[in-house]
């Protein structure tokens, strides 16, 4: 089977225009980005683009799942023992990969851009959601281990945990980031607490009494 044209491509001129798409995302988001500076400060021709991408959504979801690779490999999690333990390694989880995401500024800015537009754009949202399913599965089996510590509780089913958490951040993160605005690497891990801190409040098992 042959490969797709994107993979086909001189590996120069490929990453040149990952590289000019990047800024143009990263910049302006998807919305506003537009595919003619993207060529233009690629020295990529309309033929070419075309021949290797469908449309613009096209190519925000190859830029989108490069910039993301890193994000999609799979934590690796201390067990923990106690219920400390245990917020205290999501927390470490989450702030390392923070950290590594912010020492790639480029991919960074990108990224976070991009990331917006899945909120509000399903058609994007379809096409790159699925390559985290490897490590939501994993962050599953680590929820779990919560649960059976007493960490979270056991009333409500971990799914309907999770999409509560998900739809604090996501509420928190476009109270916090209006638009497209991108946060500082200090904001963004202002909010990595607090999504841990609102997580903390909705899933502790209640208090008795």
């Amino acid at each position: 089977m042959s490969k797709p044209p994107w993979e086909t491509l001189d590996p120069k001129k490929k990453q040149k225009l990952l590289t000019a798409a990047m800024k143009e995302f990263g910049t302006h988001g998807y919305e506003l980005a537009s595919i003619n500076r993207i060529l233009e400060a690629a020295e990529f021709s309309k033929s070419s683009f075309y021949y290797a991408f469908e449309d613009k959504l096209d190519l925000a979801v190859t830029v989108f799942l490069v910039c993301a690779e890193p994000e999609t490999r799979l934590l690796e999690f201390k067990t923990p023992e106690t219920v400390e333990e245990f917020w205290a390694e999501l927390r470490r989880t989450s702030i390392d990969r923070l950290r590594k995401l912010e020492s790639r500024r480029l991919e960074y800015q990108c990224l976070i851009r991009l990331a917006n537009a899945a909120l509000t754009a399903p058609e994007f949202a379809a096409k790159v959601m699925p390559i985290f399913m490897p490590g939501r599965l994993k962050m599953i089996e680590f929820l779990e281990r919560g649960v059976s510590l007493g960490a979270l509780r056991k009333d409500l089913p971990l799914a309907t945990q999770m999409a509560l958490i998900e739809a604090a951040k996501t509420a928190a993160y476009k109270n916090l980031f209006p638009g497209d605005a991108v946060p500082t690497d200090a904001e963004m891990e202002s909010f990595t607490d607090l999504v841990l801190d609102l997580a903390r409040r909705i899933c502790s098992p209640p208090k008795e009494g």
